[in-house]
């Protein structure tokens, strides 16, 4: 996977962003099956750089986010 794109997996989770040789690298946004939802950079497959995560409880988290 390389470039922009969906990709379903089979816990529920959907990610919506850019891939890097198969991995997500650059901006995106996954939602979580319990509803929780992350968008903001990712790199190596984890949240790194800025973003916001909105929990499962409705909290949300913003800011700089290192390696997940």
């Amino acid at each position: 996977m390389h470039g922009q794109g969906t990709y379903k997996f089979s816990s529920g989770n959907v990610y919506d962003g850019n891939w890097d040789k198969g991995l997500m690298n650059g901006y995106g946004r996954m939602s979580y099956y319990d509803g929780s939802v992350y968008e903001g950079n990712w790199k190596n497959n984890l949240m790194h750089g800025d973003g916001t995560y909105l929990d499962s409880d409705r909290i949300t988290w913003k800011g700089i986010f290192v390696e997940g």
